[in-house]
């Protein structure tokens, strides 16, 4: 993978002030936070679900060639901190 193109489709996880509770942010929360691809056909997927909705979480998801039923990796955060947390592991998921 050294040497491969990673490529973000969007990347709206900026949009989110980690300093202020989530429940303030609403219109932030949304199905679509981010999706990058990384080289065999491998996408990691962030979401918050339901969207807008603050008992929702966000969901992490790695895919791959686009088997949306079958993910190389699914976990669940409530709060930025375990996001960070399960993006992590979610990569580590499939650069071993």
């Amino acid at each position: 993978m050294i040497g491969s193109p990673v490529r973000s489709s969007f990347w709206d996880l900026n949009e989110i002030d980690e300093g202020l509770p989530l429940g303030e942010q609403i219109d932030c929360l949304k199905e679509d936070l981010a999706q990058i691809t990384f080289p065999g056909a491998i996408v990691l997927d962030l979401g918050w679900y339901p969207s807008f909705d603050p008992r929702g979480m966000f969901k992490v998801m790695v895919v791959q060639n686009s088997d949306w039923d079958k993910p190389l990796f699914l976990a669940n955060a409530k709060d930025v901190s375990s996001l960070r947390e399960q993006i992590s592991l979610s990569i580590l998921s499939f650069c071993q």
